[in-house]
């Protein structure tokens, strides 16, 4: 894939050109201004000398990720709609290894922008290649839980719809976090792209409340397009718990840690 054909999949672009850490934010879902939303989030939170691509696929591609089906299936578009689909990318020369090839190139960092144990995650690292370097995939889940971690000494998921709360309970199980660091998560029962209004945020907030009930020191934000309500629950959980409880953002979280990787001249490991 050329630069000229590569560009043609970016619809928008937040930095100057010449930055130089460059990351790649794609979107999962096939919602454009899903997308927009959070161009328009990061458009004032994004530090010089960083330069951010976003990409959303086709319709071929869920609307919203709502489960496993819809992850595994806006995959499959997404690294078709790339070229990045072939099975021998790594040792051969056809399209799919150019591209692949191209993306390693440019990249500082790719972020994965849907707040899921998403198999694009693992599909991007293992297509990426080592050449010369190989940019870090990062989901905004793993983002965002490290984040958590970090801050206090238990956090809890506050998310959309309740069928996430056991594929949740999974992932972090997956990730090796001790269960006493883990308060539960928490499904207000909306998707993602309905988090608008009154209605998604009262919701957002009783569940941050049950959360905290729980234990819960820090509450993470589970799905992307909660990324501007962050600043609001943060301030009427204060009001509602008497305490102050840091609500992170999945999205700005992964964004940070890419910039981080890249400035520190860090890269994934060659395989």
């Amino acid at each position: 894939m050329t630069s000229s054909s590569f560009s043609a999949k970016i619809h928008d672009t937040l930095g100057p050109a010449n930055s130089p850490v460059r990351l790649l934010l794609i979107n999962p879902n096939s919602t454009l201004h899903f997308t927009q939303e959070t161009v328009s989030y990061l458009s004032t939170r994004l530090p010089s000398g960083v330069r951010i691509d976003f990409y959303t696929p086709p319709s071929d591609a869920p609307p919203s990720i709502d489960g496993t089906f819809d992850g595994v299936l806006s995959a499959a578009v997404i690294l078709n709609d790339l070229g990045l689909d072939s099975r021998d990318t790594a040792d051969s020369d056809d399209d799919a290894a150019d591209n692949a090839s191209f993306v390693s190139r440019a990249y500082s960092a790719v972020i994965v922008s849907c707040f899921s144990a998403h198999p694009l995650v693992p599909a991007l690292q293992e297509r990426l290649p080592f050449n010369p370097k190989k940019p870090p995939v990062i989901g905004i889940l793993e983002a965002a839980v490290h984040y958590g971690l970090l801050l206090g000494p238990t956090f809890g998921i506050a998310t959309t719809g309740r069928q996430w709360e056991p594929l949740f309970d999974e992932a972090i199980r997956s990730l090796g976090i001790s269960p006493s660091r883990y308060a539960g998560t928490r499904g207000t029962g909306f998707n993602a792209i309905s988090l608008h209004g009154e209605g998604p945020a009262s919701a957002l907030l009783e569940a941050s409340v049950e959360l905290v009930s729980r234990g819960a020191r820090v509450i993470v934000l589970g799905c992307a397009g909660m990324a501007p309500m962050r600043a609001s629950i943060e301030s009427s959980l204060r009001e509602r718990t008497g305490r102050g409880v840091p609500v992170i953002d999945g999205v700005q979280a992964a964004v940070d840690l890419g910039i981080a990787f890249a400035r520190m001249g860090l890269s994934a490991p060659e395989a």
